[in-house]
């Protein structure tokens, strides 16, 4: 009982902050996060983010996990600092916000529709100028675990 009580209170703790974030009813913090990042990768450099989330109930040893986060940022310093943030300001029990998020970030305005949800994906764009920048590419799909999911985000700059 004590579980149920604390996923429901993860839930209505967690879910106002991401939606707001992912609808873009106010600046999001992780534009400025994600823009130093990409901004980073120089001319025929290639870097990668991977992000994976685990949402659900499993036992690790003597504790029972409700749901879990990791980033690999592949000792890319711009790309540890990305995933800082986002360890600290992502969601967990939904996947597809954490890629909206950058995808909205990325969208000349209004950016992605409200309702639309993302439960997996591929997505390419660009970030920059035509001179000098990068292209993006975005991945959201399940992991190996029933869910996990994960995001992949690969940057080769021009």
């Amino acid at each position: 009982m004590k579980t149920t009580s604390q996923l429901a209170i993860l839930l209505i703790i967690g879910m106002p902050i991401t939606e707001a974030q992912a609808k873009g009813n106010e600046p999001d913090s992780f534009c400025k996060e994600l823009e130093i990042f990409l901004s980073s990768v120089q001319p025929d450099e290639t870097h990668e983010l991977i992000m994976r989330t685990f949402w659900g109930a499993k036992i690790v040893g003597d504790d029972m996990i409700i749901g879990s986060k990791s980033c690999d940022h592949n000792d890319y310093e711009p790309g540890k600092a990305l995933c800082t943030y986002l360890m600290r300001n992502s969601s967990t029990e939904f996947a597809g916000y954490n890629a909206k998020r950058i995808l909205n970030c990325l969208s000349p305005e209004p950016g992605i529709g409200e309702n639309l949800e993302i439960h997996s994906g591929s997505f390419s764009t660009t970030f920059g100028s035509p001179d000098r920048g990068a292209l993006v590419d975005l991945e959201i799909a399940p992991g190996s675990e029933p869910g996990e999911m994960v995001l992949h985000l690969k940057v080769d700059g021009y």
